[in-house]
């Protein structure tokens, strides 16, 4: 169908336009935690995207009319018979660049109240990118954060100066873009985006939602990132709203959990995330011991423990293989009966983690996991060199927790 100005203008007038809704799961607690509300409109059984209504609005001056005419009907359906903890509405953020929009600021909060809605489960999800002036966002969010709003970043990507205009709106939720979401899994610079975003929403306290999941893959190297939330075609398509709490929906949130749960120690994906992950904390450990004196390493290690809970244990190997450190355990570490961590002297020299950097085979190195003579647990040996103030050679070994890796 060929989409006209009289066929849009007809849809608005009549106020034909239905919402379907999306869930945003938390595959954690295994529950829907909101709801996305999508219009559309409709013409003689035709549907029409929402693309062509606002497109329709900047053309011909009614974004206003069309945005508030789309949260109404998305209010209207939500609060008919409601059991989703939250209401995720979109909020046309251009709508801040036209004179005259102070008016219209309260709009959304009128009608949450006409509509019966508690602010508090209402999230209203801005799109920065389209405000011309940020000083007039943030009195918007300023305005409906006070009346207890939730305020949603969405479609947060890669561009240059996105972190710090996070760190500037401070959102309750961080919506990450499906364009850095798609095939994550394969790609290296998306990942590093991804965790980037990831990093900085757990400094604000802004829980995080990956859009447009569509694999198991994808979801599952975003679990691994450390995403909150989900919301894709993976879990659901968009629908209508008696069909989104029936039990076969409740069912296929359960099964994806389980199926996820399975692919997660089996995937190839989660591997090489995992192996990623380990080159990045023994690197990172590394640099904080590059250069300096020998005596002061201990005290690092024992800072460095206690922020990584992962982490079961730290000792330091000189070039001839003899331990030059007391084995640093966490302080939650279990010790079975009979086993005890290594001490100060002991040899390492013909150890497989200790041999394969000494001798440049593998550095880092990457053990599989074994029971560890420190403890009697399972563990896995990353270990790596470094050199001090007056250029000696030095292995730091890193002992990890088997209960806290996802990998099989």
């Amino acid at each position: 169908m060929n989409i006209t100005n009289d066929i849009i203008r007809e849809v608005i007038d009549s106020n034909d336009i239905y919402i379907e809704f999306q869930p945003v799961y938390s595959l954690n607690t295994k529950k829907i935690i909101g709801l996305e509300a999508l219009a559309r409109g409709k013409y003689k059984g035709e549907i029409i995207s929402p693309y062509f209504l606002f497109d329709y609005g900047k053309r011909n001056g009614s974004l206003k009319k069309i945005d508030s005419l789309c949260r109404e009907k998305a209010m209207s359906a939500f609060s008919d018979g409601n059991t989703a903890p939250d209401l995720f509405i979109n909020f046309e953020t251009s709508i801040l660049n036209e004179a005259g929009h102070i008016k219209y600021t309260d709009d959304i909060f009128k009608t949450t109240l006409n509509y019966g809605l508690n602010p508090e489960n209402v999230v209203i999800e801005l799109n920065e990118s389209k405000v011309g002036d940020i000083y007039d966002l943030l009195m918007f969010i300023d305005f409906y954060r006070s009346r207890n709003f939730l305020i949603a970043l969405d479609n947060v990507g890669s561009s240059p100066d996105i972190l710090n205009k996070i760190m500037l709106i401070n959102p309750d939720i961080i919506k990450i873009d499906r364009m850095i979401v798609s095939n994550i899994e394969l790609n290296n610079y998306n990942q590093e985006i991804f965790k980037s975003i990831i990093q900085v929403a757990k400094r604000i306290g802004a829980m995080t939602v990956a859009e447009g999941t569509e694999s198991a893959d994808e979801v599952i190297a975003c679990m691994l990132f450390g995403v909150d939330y989900f919301q894709g075609f993976f879990f659901s398509e968009p629908g209508q709203f008696n069909y989104l709490f029936t039990n076969e929906a409740r069912l296929k949130l359960e099964d994806a959990a389980v199926k996820l749960n399975m692919s997660i120690k089996n995937n190839p994906t989660v591997i090489n995330i995992q192996i990623e992950a380990y080159k990045n904390l023994i690197n990172d450990i590394i640099n904080k011991l590059s250069g300096i004196r020998l005596s002061e390493c201990e005290s690092i290690l024992m800072q460095y423990i206690t922020e990584h809970i992962e982490i079961e244990s730290i000792f330091l190997i000189d070039e001839k293989g003899f331990q030059i450190s007391d084995t640093i355990m966490s302080a939650s570490s279990e010790i079975e009966k009979g086993f005890h961590p290594a001490v100060y002297g002991e040899r390492h020299d013909i150890k497989n983690y200790f041999y394969a950097v000494k001798e440049k085979i593998e550095d880092p190195f990457i053990s599989g996991w074994y029971i560890s003579s420190a403890t009697g647990k399972l563990c896995k040996t990353i270990s790596s060199h470094f050199r001090t103030d007056d250029n000696k050679f030095i292995v730091v070994c890193i002992d990890l927790k088997k209960r806290l890796s996802a990998e099989g």
